[in-house]
């Protein structure tokens, strides 16, 4: 009889030590990789029946152990991860642990409006391209702004790359957030003794910055251009800066036309003088110094010659003329690339 009992618990040790085994030690999952989605904000509970629904669990009870003592609840990151499988349990414990996850790489190019960042956003699956632009447009309440700023965000969306984690639907504040926080960390922090002292406010400083980013190619010719802007601020001059006209439209082309210019909008510099309400587009860090430290030069004209640099003149008469060879170029051009 005790023999009996023996070789009866002998057999119950083996098969629960081969239930354990299976549990922990086969792999499980089809072969390849099998991708775990973590948003922002996610639960270790949320996570875990994500991976139940991708059949890399056999048992919850077990996984959830095994990923306390490796304190994984407390070590997972938000993020895309690639799980190669099959994959043992005690196996993706300690992945998940140790990998560092893919992050959604957001680029803002400088010079981009705020409504082509919305569209870059909606592309990339980090939200709706309307809920950003509401926000961008209503910040109030959405989104702390650590320096001195009234109105729209246009302007502060500071161009950059950003490491994003997956968001769920109506993030998108999260996303601008770290935008401005990149634009006071860049440039409000670094240089707010030199902006509290300029004459200009500072939604007008990056107003000009904005001009500045949209008009110039070349870094040497930012602080030029915004002395030129200065100096037609002082001369109570109509700016007449086309790049204006063309955020009024909402349109992107290499020409404007005379019908363009008609366009009855605060923001066509054309019509109305002064700086226009807002800025027109993000402006890089190269483009916000040239307008915290415009150039003193005696221009009141720019005309591009087409290879990306520009003539600058003092009077109007020597600007038709630079008007008058840049057209020439023009026509040249043409004439050459005509077979």
């Amino acid at each position: 009889m005790a023999r009996r009992l023996l070789v009866l618990i002998a057999v119950v040790a083996g098969l629960t030590l081969g239930w354990w085994s299976w549990l922990l030690f086969a792999p499980v999952g089809p072969t390849g990789t099998v991708t775990l989605t973590v948003h922002r904000g996610d639960t270790f509970a949320q996570v875990t029946a994500a991976l139940q629904r991708l059949g890399l669990l056999r048992s919850r009870w077990w996984f959830e152990q095994l990923a306390r003592w490796h304190r994984l609840p407390q070590r997972l990151r938000a993020g895309i991860y690639r799980i190669p499988t099959p994959i043992a349990l005690w196996r993706l414990v300690r992945w998940l642990t140790e990998t560092r996850p893919e992050l959604i790489r957001l680029t803002v190019w400088e010079g981009m409006m705020a409504r082509e960042i919305a569209e870059r956003v909606e592309r990339l699956g980090l939200g709706s391209a309307e809920r950003f632009m509401d926000i961008v447009r209503n910040p109030e309440g959405k989104v702390t702004v650590p320096f001195p700023w009234r109105g729209d965000l246009e302007g502060v969306l500071f161009p950059a790359t950003y490491s994003l984690p997956p968001l769920r639907p109506g993030e998108e504040a999260y996303i601008v957030q770290q935008m401005v926080n990149a634009f006071a960390r860049r440039f409000w922090l670094p240089y707010r003794d030199d902006i509290v002292r300029s004459p200009f406010s500072l939604r007008e400083l990056v107003t000009i910055a904005s001009l500045v980013q949209w008009e110039v190619k070349l870094d040497e010719e930012r602080p030029v251009v915004a002395g030129v802007i200065l100096n037609r601020l002082r001369r109570r001059m109509r700016l007449e800066i086309d790049a204006t006209v063309l955020y009024a439209l909402g349109q992107r082309k290499r020409r404007v036309l005379y019908r363009d210019l008609q366009v009855n909008s605060p923001y066509n510099t054309y019509r109305y003088a002064g700086l226009p309400p807002g800025p027109i587009c993000s402006p890089g860090l190269a483009s916000l110094l040239a307008a915290l430290r415009p150039a003193q030069v005696p221009y009141l004209f720019y005309v591009a010659r087409g290879d990306g640099s520009h003539i600058f003149s003092r009077t109007y008469a020597e600007h038709l003329q630079a008007v008058a060879a840049y057209r020439r170029w023009r026509e040249q051009r043409r004439h050459d690339a005509t077979p």
